[in-house]
């Protein structure tokens, strides 16, 4: 767009030539013509962007800053119009610092204000919080959360992705009130706004057992009337690291039972810690379709030494919910477990097993040996496994048998 200012200075020079000039005393009457041409070429100058297609300014909108945006917004009725397209607020991702200063702050500021504007148009929403380094940051974190999801629910907001990532809420800085606080205000709006999501990733929370129930109450809650709507419920939900990293979800019942209202799920990330027959035979039930065909097509199970694992699944349930769902993938990760018996526990015959990950770190025995696990456990997935990999890590080196393995990291793949 042309400067006014220099588009003026034209437009008076231009009037200021020989051509122009009055002639015979007739200044009126050449004043009134110099001022018709200004506002007729000013018009001309504006009516270059002013009959721009709408998609091209949303394609050039889609490059700006928020608020270059609100900035574009006040030059016209058209533009004030494109600004205000839903295509271009629906995908929003807010990065929160966790530490202290004016300028992060503001951007919590920014954000609530955001969500009072154009929170009636998001549609996919991704928040971002990293490592708090005190109670200060985390209250005006929750504080910010609170505002930002009243603004959101204000404006009837219909969210299809939610991801908030890595909260820690079983660090220090999180005092209970503060989380407390958190956890009610994410469970009144999952309950109230909850019933468009299909997609929710949660990971890295670190919930306490009541509160992370809590919270998947609300969005099962949300999720119960979809079916009278013909509207798709949530089918992809990540719960890795949901819990706290010592808890024996697998004990409590209410995990099953309310895993067992999320119908239609197509795809589950959890913790091995998590995992129970009891979950199983709830999946089976939730995930099957009115002609018997299962929903449920990817499962993945993080297995961690420094979470427990000692719970015994016997595999008829396994066998069960992959006779429910035919099509069910199930991705394993098993950090720092090595040891047969262990694995012979956790990986049985019964699983559906597409992928394999065995990561591990350095031993202190030096007959410890990697053998079994490959020679004994591999060959009962050869029929199901496509992606078969180690990894294995060390300080100085690691014994395969009796081969040392050289280096910092090795990787070994383990084909058909």
């Amino acid at each position: 767009m042309e400067d006014p200012e220099i588009e003026e200075k034209m437009l008076l020079d231009y009037g200021d030539c020989d051509i122009d000039r009055p002639q015979d005393g007739r200044e009126g009457k050449s004043g009134t013509i110099k001022e018709e041409k200004m506002e007729e070429d000013k018009d001309c100058g504006q009516s270059v962007w002013a009959l721009l297609p709408h998609t091209c300014l949303l394609q050039v909108f889609r490059h700006l800053r928020d608020r270059d945006r609100v900035r574009a917004a006040l030059v016209c009725h058209h533009w004030h119009h494109v600004v205000r397209s839903p295509s271009l607020w629906r995908v929003r991702t807010f990065n929160f610092s966790g530490r202290v200063s004016r300028s992060h702050r503001s951007e919590m500021e920014a954000a609530v204000s955001f969500a009072k504007s154009y929170g009636r148009y998001v549609e996919d929403l991704e928040i971002r919080f990293s490592h708090p380094i005190n109670s200060l940051v985390t209250r005006r974190f929750q504080q910010t959360m609170r505002a930002f999801l009243l603004a959101l629910r204000k404006n009837r907001s219909r969210l299809h992705t939610l991801t908030i990532k890595h909260l820690d809420l079983d660090r220090s800085a999180w005092c209970r009130s503060v989380r407390c606080s958190l956890v009610r205000s994410l469970t009144y709006f999952l309950r109230k706004e909850g019933s468009y999501l299909n997609y929710m990733n949660l990971r890295g929370a670190r919930f306490n057992l009541q509160q992370g129930l809590e919270i998947l109450e609300a969005a099962s809650a949300a999720q119960q009337h979809i079916h009278l709507s013909r509207r798709l419920g949530l089918a992809t939900l990540n719960l890795e690291d949901f819990f706290g990293h010592s808890l024996s979800v697998y004990n409590n019942p209410g995990f099953a039972q309310v895993m067992h209202r999320f119908k239609g799920l197509a795809s589950l990330t959890i913790n091995y810690s998590c995992l129970s027959e009891q979950l199983l035979e709830a999946l089976a039930v939730a995930c099957r379709g009115p002609d018997n065909s299962g929903s449920l097509r990817s499962l993945t199970v993080r297995c961690s030494i420094h979470e427990p694992h000692s719970q015994v699944i016997w595999g008829s349930a396994w066998a069960n919910l992959a006779k429910c769902c035919p099509e069910l993938r199930v991705h394993m990760y098993v950090e720092r477990i090595l040891s047969p018996d262990s694995l012979r526990r956790i990986l049985l015959r019964e699983m559906p097993v597409r992928s394999l990950s065995l990561s591990s770190c350095y031993f202190s025995e030096l007959e410890w040996s990697a053998m079994p696990a490959l020679t004994q456990l591999a060959p009962l997935y050869q029929h199901n496994l496509q992606v078969r990999w180690m990894e294995l890590r060390a300080a100085v080196g690691l014994w395969l048998g009796s081969r040392p393995l050289q280096g910092s990291q090795e990787k070994m793949w383990m084909g058909e």
